[in-house]
């Protein structure tokens, strides 16, 4: 049985070399000035993609470009360009979304190996053949398919690529073609410059007169009733301090579907998130990782594809980390409306430092802190290798003087006891995880 590729996302050189680390077979990278992350995009210039394709050569992983913006005739010339200059670099393949752009580079440089972006929606078989027909070598397909469609269109497609969304942000639009940041604030998503506005709060207002000065506040609950379609439930608008966000979707979570993903034998598993934290990438891709190793051992073992096959420490691993609440998209079919919250926190802790290097004559790891944390919390170091609980000996602070506590937006030093790195070469992609009830401490 085939084991799927885990891809995840690249937002810089730091964050291509995590998601290396914790476990990814590729990562996704943004085209400077070319991808629909433009405007976040760490790999400014030509040398960071070159620097970052040496690297994934080195581990002998892949490096794929996402160069899929949606140009206007005014781009055209300027992003042959800079595509012909990038190929040179010799990326393991393109993610490219414009029709007239993959079949330039069928014609131009058919030795190139052509992913689908997402923003091309492809949600059935025949679209997928077409774009197979054209040369296209893996299609990353819709987030709005059920699970089912998707295994129809590799069973009917079995030499054609496929790559899912397992985790990540889900777009309020049909997989990205939104023109909400356009109307709102000018900035086109589909030119990589998405300001999320579905992600604002947003507040309800009466329109008493022709200017802004004469809006006036709501007081109350209200909701949203069709007015075509009266025998509809209303949409409740719950509004907290900071507003309503109605528009808002929760986070992709796929976890409970990977054994049947694996069991259907999709080619890559997908991660969102080219903006996140390195922590975050670190433990989602952790999480998966973990979940496509032990699923498909169990499979090849002989065992039926069920959620008991995903081990808790995958679940474990993202309850580690923020979000907005996690759904399993569409996979299952559409999900009833749920305004219960807008963010969840961290269920099982928290990160309370990176690792930026590690002193094994000293046994202490020199950290940048994130959130702080004292002497008497409980401590996790997660690395590469895995995780184990640690105690700490001694802190150091900024200026080198012994403290009990650590403050974010600082260095310090963290003294441990016993020996609980098994690979100290993996220490310096490590985070000290605090457990979620130690929280309590920071209140005095």
């Amino acid at each position: 049985m085939k084991k799927p590729e885990l891809l995840a996302p690249a937002g810089d050189l730091t964050r291509m070399k995590y998601a290396y680390a914790y476990g990814a077979d590729a990562v996704y990278a943004g085209q400077p000035a070319f991808s629909l992350r433009a405007r976040e995009n760490g790999f400014k210039n030509l040398d960071d993609l070159a620097e970052g394709i040496a690297y994934a050569r080195k581990l002998g992983k892949k490096f794929y470009l996402t160069s899929n913006v949606i140009p206007r005739n005014v781009k055209v010339e300027s992003f042959q360009k800079a595509l012909l200059a990038a190929i040179e670099l010799k990326p393991d393949a393109l993610i490219v979304a414009d029709p007239g752009f993959v079949g330039w580079l069928r014609k131009e440089r058919p030795d190139v190996e052509i992913h689908l972006s997402v923003q091309a929606n492809t949600t059935n078989y025949l679209a997928a053949k077409f774009w197979h027909d054209l040369g296209v070598r893996r299609i990353i397909l819709s987030r709005e398919l059920r699970l089912s469609e998707i295994l129809e269109i590799k069973e009917k497609l079995p030499d054609l690529e496929l790559e899912v969304f397992v985790h990540g942000a889900v777009c309020m639009a049909m997989s990205g073609r939104c023109m909400l940041s356009n109307w709102v604030t000018h900035r086109d998503a589909n030119q990589g410059a998405c300001d999320n506005s579905c992600r604002m709060p947003y507040r309800l207002y009466a329109n008493s007169g022709p200017q802004v000065e004469d809006y006036r506040e709501h007081e109350g609950e209200f909701s949203l009733q069709r007015t075509d379609r009266p025998e509809l439930p209303p949409v409740a608008l719950d509004e907290d301090t900071w507003g309503t966000y109605f528009m808002s979707s929760r986070d992709l979570c796929a976890l409970d579907v990977i054994p049947e993903l694996v069991k259907g034998e999709l080619d890559s598993f997908k991660i969102e998130g080219r903006t996140r934290s390195v922590y975050y990438l670190s433990q989602v891709v952790r999480a998966y990782r973990m979940a496509i190793d032990a699923v498909h051992g169990s499979l090849e073992g002989g065992a039926e594809a069920s959620p008991e096959l995903v081990p808790q420490e995958s679940r474990r691993a993202i309850k580690f980390v923020d979000g907005r609440g996690f759904m399993p998209g569409f996979l299952r079919g559409p999900l009833p409306q749920n305004y219960e919250s807008t963010h969840v926190a961290a269920e099982g802790g928290c990160v309370a430092a990176q690792v930026l290097d590690y002193d094994p004559a000293t046994n202490s790891c020199r950290v940048n802190v994130k959130n702080p944390f004292c002497m008497d919390d409980t401590l996790e170091l997660m690395t590469p290798s895995g995780m184990c609980r640690c105690e700490v000996d001694s802190l150091l602070d900024f200026r080198g003087a012994a403290a009990d506590r650590l403050n974010p937006g600082t260095e310090g030093r963290v003294f441990l006891q016993g020996n609980v790195l098994k690979d100290t070469e993996k220490a310096v992609f490590g985070f000290f995880v605090k457990n979620i009830t130690a929280r309590e401490s920071l209140k005095t």
